[in-house]
């Protein structure tokens, strides 16, 4: 009995001693110093740490920032229960910096207010971002941070699940990076909702963009380290009323790109879109346009200026109807050039010379309904006179196929997590 006894105190004990030690290395901080904590527990955080952020709001004057440790994971109690709000941020420019890390993990908290980009990720591998939100609370002002939640530079990103607004330029950015998911997330009153720039093989699907000035976006950038993206499979996604105003700063690319566009492809090569829904824009439903349209010249050699291996098939794009917008230098060129007419898809007509130099489109438009479409042949000229002169309404020469590929180099790291 005496035996018996002890055994039972001995596993209490242990129970107690074990539950003690899982509530040690959850690494729960606490909501009555998270401000001055959380910073601090970045700087010593170990390989494989877990960082979980209480419910509440808390206040941060300064950028969080955790660089080179491996396996960490930074989780909340959800999107909109744990909010770091940074209104009175006086030193960083972002609201949290994760740089050169290698199987990071963020989940389930907010990002308010914010001096700059919101979350940036940059130089990462193997990155979830999930139940993630970023905002700015007094709306649509030009002084808000330029992007949302924004991964750059890196490898093997899974976003799903995140809700990013008010950003004054994108919400949603991915950059220069490779092996990219983005899905499921809702964007709205953004410049631009969701871009994909400069980025190899990507799969964006099943998001919400509502209320942006622009709603999605797949471009590529000239003059940055990771020239030309390419392979992007962008389907089910949804784009309705990108209506909003554009309150980006003037002289930045996004600040052409007028109220009222459902979704615009710039200079990227290789891209299949299907399956979306672009509905109710004032100016475009789907605009294809090379670089050389935006007149602005480039220094890199190795940047390709051209939309090519364009294959848009089986959208809906519907409820286009102008007038168009003419509140930024893009939708005042198409104002004056096609009368305030909007349309389902536009493209400037500036295609890429094949090897005997001869301008030569390779864009496949299918299975999209009883689209209006105008080619604004900006080749011929690009003033709005020459190009009202010059445009054509010509669909069938890109009624073809172009084959569908695949993007599954990320399938086995997406199958673990």
């Amino acid at each position: 009995m005496k035996n018996y006894i002890f055994i039972t105190l001995a596993l209490v004990a242990l129970s107690f001693v074990s539950c003690k030690q899982t509530e040690k290395d959850s690494g729960m901080l606490s909501a009555d110093n998270l401000h001055t904590q959380l910073q601090k527990k970045l700087i010593n955080a170990k390989a494989g740490d877990n960082i979980l952020l209480p419910e509440g709001t808390f206040s941060f004057k300064r950028s969080l920032s955790l660089n080179d440790t491996p396996g960490i994971t930074i989780k909340g109690a959800g999107k909109g229960k744990t909010i770091l709000s940074f209104k009175n941020q006086i030193e960083g420019a972002e609201g949290m910096l994760i740089k050169n890390v290698k199987d990071i993990t963020l989940e389930g908290f907010t990002i308010a207010d914010s001096k700059g980009d919101a979350i940036k990720i940059q130089e990462c591998t193997n990155v979830i971002m999930r139940d993630l939100e970023t905002t700015w609370t007094n709306g649509k002002l030009a002084t808000n941070g330029a992007y949302g939640l924004y991964p750059v530079s890196s490898t093997n990103v899974l976003m799903e699940d995140c809700e990013a607004s008010f950003a004054m330029d994108a919400g949603i950015y991915v950059g220069q990076s490779n092996n990219v998911v983005v899905r499921n997330n809702y964007v709205h009153d953004n410049v631009a909702g969701l871009e994909i720039e400069n980025t190899v093989n990507g799969e964006v699907y099943g998001n919400r963009a509502i209320g942006n000035t622009g709603g999605m976006l797949i471009f590529d950038m000239p003059d940055l380290p990771q020239a030309n993206g390419d392979r992007i499979k962008f389907y089910d996604n949804y784009m309705e009323n990108n209506n909003g105003e554009n309150f980006a700063p003037k002289g930045m690319v996004v600040s052409t790109i007028p109220p009222g566009s459902g979704m615009i492809l710039m200079s990227h090569s290789n891209i299949e879109a299907y399956n979306n829904t672009i509905k109710g824009h004032k100016s475009i439903g789907i605009a294809v346009n090379s670089w050389l349209f935006t007149g602005v010249p480039f220094e890199s050699e190795d940047f390709d200026p051209y939309s090519t291996n364009i294959n848009l098939h089986d959208n809906i794009i519907i409820g286009t109807e102008g007038p168009t917008d003419n509140t930024t230098d893009y939708g005042k060129l198409m104002t004056a050039a096609l009368g305030g007419q909007a349309y389902d898809i536009m493209i400037d007509g500036i295609f890429k010379p094949n090897a005997n130099g001869v301008p030569t489109a390779t864009y496949c438009f299918r299975n999209n309904g009883d689209v209006s479409f105008v080619n604004l042949n900006a080749h011929l000229g690009d003033s709005p006179q020459e190009i009202a002169e010059n445009k054509t309404h010509d669909m069938s020469v890109f009624e073809c196929t172009l084959p569908n590929f695949d993007t599954n180099q990320h399938d086995a790291w997406l199958a673990s997590n």
